[in-house]
């Protein structure tokens, strides 16, 4: 039975600047196809990576959050 590891608050900071990246990346594409006419053939050709970013993120949030979960189940009763 493998033993759980709590995270320490500077594993969450680093996880939550982690989903802060991931978010801005996202953004920065959003940006781009933002200055693209929609449904133009470079805008289709930037949606794959618009994809990556969305799942990326998706993965690190879920990531965050379950640490960010163990954490507080660790915590003392009444904190």
């Amino acid at each position: 039975m493998p033993v759980e590891t709590i995270p320490t608050l500077a594993t969450l900071d680093r996880l939550f600047a982690e989903v802060e990246e991931s978010f801005e990346r996202l953004q920065k594409v959003r940006r781009r196809l933002g200055h693209l006419k929609r449904g133009s053939e470079a805008y289709l050709d930037l949606l794959p990576e618009l994809e990556v970013q969305v799942d990326v993120l998706r993965s690190k949030a879920e990531h965050a959050h379950e640490a960010l979960e163990a954490f507080e189940d660790s915590l003392p009763e009444g904190n």
